[in-house]
């Protein structure tokens, strides 16, 4: 099986921004029916929605939180909904660990690919002054937990910022 059948260019999901699709293209894990996780039988598993090689291997997730914010009935982060998201990013870190394992297992990742360090990108649609604080004890705790042991970087970024991925530290 050839990774690239799945690469598509990135589609952020935002609903408020009208959904725009990037100019970069990346391997979409997380999709329908015949998408790659179901391919691997992992379709139960929560995942990111893209894996990208660049200098690194990304893990990217673009999520818009404000939309399941409103979808939860409160567009402001409270503790319940920040510690709803937390558990929802762990999740997906957790399961996409799992099936990149399954990837390396089946030989679908080659050998200079596995010896790229990999770094996590949570791509979020807007950033609203009162969100910084929230998404930077996000990224504080989810490196805490899974850096450096899986990932060498976490980082939470604007959508925007994933078309100039090569510069993003």
């Amino acid at each position: 099986m050839s990774l690239l059948k799945y690469r598509e260019r990135i589609h952020t999901e935002c609903n408020l921004l009208g959904n725009p699709i990037l100019n970069i293209k990346a391997i979409k894990i997380d999709n329908s029916v015949k998408g790659l996780k179901q391919q691997l039988g992992c379709k139960s598993q929560k995942s990111c929605d893209y894996l990208k090689r660049n200098k690194y291997l990304y893990f990217i997730e673009v999520s818009d939180f404000h939309q399941q914010l409103i979808n939860l009935g409160n567009a402001k982060l409270s503790k319940d909904e920040k510690t709803y998201i937390k558990m929802e990013v762990k999740l997906k870190l957790s399961d996409t660990l799992l099936i990149y394992e399954e990837l390396l297992k089946k030989n679908y990742i080659n050998e200079k690919n596995k010896a790229l360090k990999k770094k996590v990108l949570l791509a979020v649609c807007r950033e609203r002054e009162s969100d910084i604080i929230a998404f930077a004890n996000l990224e504080r705790e989810l490196t805490r937990n899974y850096c450096p042991t899986h990932f060498v970087q976490i980082k939470v970024i604007p959508y925007i910022f994933l078309e100039k991925l090569s510069i993003i530290k």
